[in-house]
C-alpha cells in the first residue's frame, strides 16, 4: 500500500507504519543525565530544526515534523549527493553532550538507509528516548583519514522514557486474524495501492520453515532498490504499535522488475507484516498476515 504519513500513523486507530528500526532509550555514560543542551544552543552548534545540509550538498534531507511522542513514526527522506554511490548505508546518530560549550560524542543508533539506484533514501525512525537532542544521518568515508559525509539536526521527543514492547515480550499482545484484516493486513498479500503484484507460499508455517513471497514491484521502484519485511508489534487492543525488522530480511527489485523473498519465522503467533520501501515521505509496500506455529 502506499500511504502518507499522517496516515500510517493514525488510520482507522490501527496504526500502519512505514519500515524501520525502533532506537531504544540509550545507556547514558556517567554525567550525561545531567548535560542538556537547548534548542537555542543545538542550533548555535550546528543543529538546527531543519536538517543542516551543509556538509551534504548537493544533496537533501527534510522531516515531516520536528517533534513527536514517544516511539511514534518519523521518515526523513531526500536525495544523497553524486558523489554518494547507490548502496551505501545510512546511518543515524545521536549526539549526547558532555557539557554545554559542545563536547560530546555521536552514539550510532541501530537505524539505518540504504541510498537507493536514483539516490533518494528514506529513513524510517521511532526514538524511545525523551528530550530535545542531536542527530547526525550520514557515512564515513575509507581511506586512512576518514571523515563523515551527511547532515544534522534537532529533534525532540516525549514521553514517559519506557522502553517499546518487543515481539517476544509479556508487555506486547496479539490481535485476532479479523483485526488484523480490518487494518489491511490480509491473509492473501494486501496489494491496493502497491501497483505490482504479490503472492506468498502459505498465510501458516511451522517455526523455521520457509516461506516465498514474490510478485513483480511497481514501476517506481526501479531495478536495484532494496525490499526489507517488518513485522507489525501492537501494544493494545485496538491496533496501537510498532514496526520492528525481521532481522536483516530484505531482497532487490530484479532488473525485470521482478522480486522473491524467501524468508524463515521464529517468533510464533499471528502477526501483521510489511514488505516494500520508501518513497519520497511514503511507504509503498504489500501487506499481509501470516501465523507462525
Amino acid at each position: 500500500m502506499m500511504r502518507s504519513l499522517s496516515t500510517m500513523v493514525a488510520a482507522a486507530a490501527l496504526v500502519l507504519a512505514p519500515i524501520g528500526i525502533g532506537a531504544a532509550p540509550a545507556a547514558a555514560r556517567p554525567g550525561d543525565k545531567d548535560v542538556t543542551l537547548t534548542s537555542a544552543e543545538l542550533t548555535a552548534l550546528g543543529w538546527p530544526v531543519s536538517p543542516n545540509t551543509a556538509g551534504w550538498a548537493p544533496g537533501t534531507a527534510s522531516l515531516p515534523t520536528t517533534s513527536t511522542s514517544q516511539w511514534q513514526d518519523v521518515i526523513l527522506s531526500g536525495r544523497a549527493p553524486g558523489f554518494t554511490d547507490p548502496g551505501q548505508l545510512l546511518t543515524m546518530y545521536r549526539f549526547v553532550p558532555s557539557d554545554t560549550s559542545g563536547s560530546g560524542v555521536n552514539k550510532p543508533l541501530n537505524i539505518t538507509a540504504v541510498v537507493q539506484p536514483n539516490r533518494s533514501f528514506s529513513m524510517h525512525f521511532q526514538l524511545g528516548l525523551p528530550g530535545t537532542y542531536g542527530y547526525a544521518v550520514g557515512y564515513d568515508t575509507g581511506g586512512e583519514s576518514p571523515e563523515f559525509v551527511g547532515f544534522q539536526f534537532q529533534f525532540t521527543t516525549t514521553g514517559s522514557g519506557k522502553p517499546a514492547p518487543s515481539a517476544g515480550s509479556s508487555a506486547a499482545v496479539t490481535l485476532r486474524a479479523k483485526k488484523l484484516a480490518a487494518a489491511g493486513f490480509t491473509k492473501s498479500p494486501n496489494i491496493v495501492g502497491w501497483g505490482g503484484t504479490a503472492s506468498i507460499s502459505t498465510s501458516r508455517a511451522k517455526a523455521g520453515r520457509p516461506v516465498t513471497l514474490s510478485g513483480t514491484a511497481p514501476a517506481e521502484l526501479k531495478p536495484g532498490t532494496v525490499l526489507t519485511l517488518e513485522r507489525f508489534v501492537p501494544t493494545d487492543k485496538r491496533g496501537s504499535g510498532h514496526f520492528e525488522p525481521v532481522g536483516n530480511v530484505t531482497t532487490v527489485v530484479k532488473p525485470d522488475g521482478s522480486y522473491s523473498l524467501t524468508f524463515e519465522l521464529n517468533q510464533k503467533g499471528r502477526y501483521g507484516y510489511t514488505f516494500g520501501a520508501g518513497l519520497n515521505e511514503e511507504w509503498l509496500g504489500v501487506e499481509f498476515q501470516l501465523k507462525t506455529t
